[in-house]
């Protein structure tokens, strides 16, 4: 056998090597790409619901919701919870339990101090005993509102709204 020969013998199977690591290479990200694992989880942060609630009061206050549904429904009398319930409850995950408070922000005219009148009756949940169950992950968010729109007379007061996020057991 000549050098010649041993030569080219050699760098065939160096480009045998070089193809069979190539070849491994694409297999092992083909696989990696289109395939699952068997049990794959997903990581809840709370921060997904913080930015959740606060990305659907934004939205709720855009829309003007806060205005049509509590402030038209207390000055008329309607029953503005319910509706604000079936709001958040359409708005939302279904595996998601929700709280919303709604408080008007008010100040005494004989102190200046500022006081805050709750509006709603604490029905604006999606469970029966919100309070009471337990709760995986939750985030609590308040937001703050100043009413814009329709009808005058209410035009400039501040809403007040909490809305707790969670994951219920």
């Amino acid at each position: 056998m000549t050098a010649i020969s041993r030569k080219r013998r050699g760098q065939a199977r160096l480009i045998e090597l070089l193809l069979a690591t190539f070849m491994m290479v694409v297999a092992i990200i083909f696989v990696m790409n289109f395939t699952r694992p068997i049990k794959s989880q997903y990581v809840r942060e709370t921060s997904d619901l913080r930015r959740l609630a606060y990305n659907l009061l934004n939205d709720f206050a855009k829309a003007r919701v806060y205005e049509r549904i509590i402030v038209q429904g207390n000055l008329t009398g309607a029953d503005w919870e319910n509706e604000m319930k079936l709001m958040l409850s359409t708005s939302l995950p279904p595996e998601i339990v929700f709280k919303m408070e709604v408080y008007e922000m008010k100040i005494n005219a004989t102190t200046g101090e500022i006081y805050f009148d709750r509006l709603d009756h604490g029905r604006i949940t999606n469970v029966e005993d919100f309070d009471n169950m337990t709760l995986y992950d939750a985030e609590s968010v308040s937001y703050t509102y100043v009413v814009v729109g329709r009808p005058d007379s209410v035009r400039g007061s501040v809403l007040y709204i909490i809305l707790v996020l969670g994951f219920g057991g």
